[in-house]
């Protein structure tokens, strides 16, 4: 294992002869650590929604010449690069993909690192995430260049992740140009990792088999009278309705949610046509579905013929006559599978290098609800479906003041001593990953 001591140190230009793999790419990446800072601080206050990322792209692109690593394809999806470093030939071939796009949120303007665009933040550690990789770049260029890269690294810097919707999902976008480079047939694994504010610093979540959930989408569209007022409580009154479906709804799948099963839940109701004294006469209410099972096809279709039915059973009691009559219409969007670890020495490969590189390394098998598009990365396409893993890696830190908190709120904030965690988990999963598909070739 990559840990292991005796190992033949493979850094140019080093002077402890005795150190491990695992302790040469911690040491290298503190080394970088106040440079990932630095990007990290010009990514954070400058965000960009998906498929907008310019500044970001830019800024990578820049980077990657510099580096001297080579482009294989640029404006993906309008912004996504993929850069490739290759090391000796005929040796494994690992993916490292990390997000580059921010959310419509407005930041607290009492975090230390504020964004400067209004109503754009950072709210979900994606900046940590293009900076992390960056410094894994620089670090695996490096040993590229001194010709101690057992293989070749793709390197992903990825639009829209928080894009559910799968045409519009950066990541469909990524495979479609790695399958136009004739680079998938090619890649043995894939390697993805997200901050986690919900954790502390030392806390990394992996486990077999289901990591994150689906993540599917459905509107609920109600069209009324409308009307005054005075007439809320006889006229059919969508503000009643909607608050009956969500608190009915809410009743049915709370249960599957404490059991991290499933969720089911609304965080938007649109009116539309009406005032503080009118009645609207149109609504919808955007219903996200996330399912925690490799079978999440067939249970989406149960939970959205269950919405269905309740919705029905509520707008019917409203309904008195053909003149008050409540029209609902629904739209029902694919979104993200569920990341699905399917191979168990890739996560173990995983386990074993974050016990190596993390400081205080505590691992966990919780899966989690989230939704993430890194799952179309594994998914069987054209014959071929390539093994990864996906990784929660504690972000939060009270000693610094740092407190466990949401993703997607205004006040979210990481200790930026993680990006150097997160450039080490990405070099030593490369390493490791490269070195036991070797042996298991039987290839010196």
């Amino acid at each position: 294992m990559i840990g292991e001591r005796g190992n033949k140190p493979f850094f140019p230009n080093v002077e402890k002869k005795q150190a491990t793999p695992a302790e040469w790419i911690t040491e290298r990446a503190s080394e970088l650590l106040p440079e990932m800072k630095a990007w990290y601080g010009d990514i954070h206050m400058n965000p960009e929604l998906g498929g907008e990322e310019f500044d970001t792209a830019k800024m990578v692109k820049k980077f990657l010449d510099e580096q001297g690593i080579e482009i294989v394809e640029e404006n993906i999806g309008e912004t996504g690069i993929i850069g490739i470093i290759r090391g000796r030939e005929n040796g494994p071939t690992v993916a490292l993909r990390a997000d580059m796009d921010a959310l419509p949120v407005q930041e607290d303007k009492n975090n230390p690192i504020c964004s400067c665009r209004d109503g754009v933040m950072h709210a979900c550690g994606h900046d940590a995430h293009t900076s992390g990789l960056m410094g894994a770049a620089k670090i695996l260029k490096e040993m590229a260049n001194a010709g101690t890269l057992e293989g070749n690294i793709v390197l992903l810097f990825q639009p829209s992740e928080e894009k559910a919707h799968q045409k519009e999902s950066g990541a469909v976008k990524m495979v479609r140009a790695l399958e136009r480079n004739g680079l998938r047939e090619n890649i043995d694994a894939f390697f993805g990792l997200h901050v986690y504010r919900d954790a502390e610093r030392g806390i990394v979540q992996v486990k077999d088999g289901v990591m994150l959930a689906s993540s599917g989408e459905i509107d609920i569209v109600l069209r009324g009278p409308g009307g005054h007022i005075v007439n809320a409580y006889d006229a059919p009154n969508l503000h009643r309705i909607f608050s009956e479906i969500t608190l009915k709804l809410s009743e049915i799948f709370e249960p599957l949610k404490k059991n991290e099963e499933a969720l089911v839940a609304s965080a938007q109701t649109t009116y539309h046509g009406g005032a503080y004294n009118v009645l609207p006469s149109s609504g919808d209410s955007t219903w996200v579905i996330r399912i925690a099972s490799p079978e999440f096809k067939e249970i989406s279709k149960d939970v959205n013929a269950k919405i269905r039915n309740i919705v029905a059973e509520i707008v019917q009691r409203h309904t008195t006559d053909s003149a008050s009559s409540v029209e609902v219409s629904y739209k029902a969007r694919p979104g993200y599978r569920p990341v699905i670890h399917r191979n168990p020495k890739m996560v173990e490969d995983a386990r074993s290098v974050a016990k190596s590189v993390v400081q205080n390394c505590e691992l966990t098998e919780k899966g989690l609800l989230g939704g993430e598009d890194f799952s179309f990365y594994l998914e069987n396409l054209r014959g071929k479906e390539i093994p990864g893993v996906f990784m929660m890696i504690g972000a939060a830190n009270p000693e610094k003041g740092i407190p466990l908190g949401n993703h997607h709120a205004p006040d979210f904030r990481i200790d930026t001593d993680v990006l150097e965690e997160l450039t080490s988990l990405h070099v030593a999963f490369s390493l490791e990953t490269m070195r036991r598909l070797k042996k298991e070739r039987g290839v010196e």
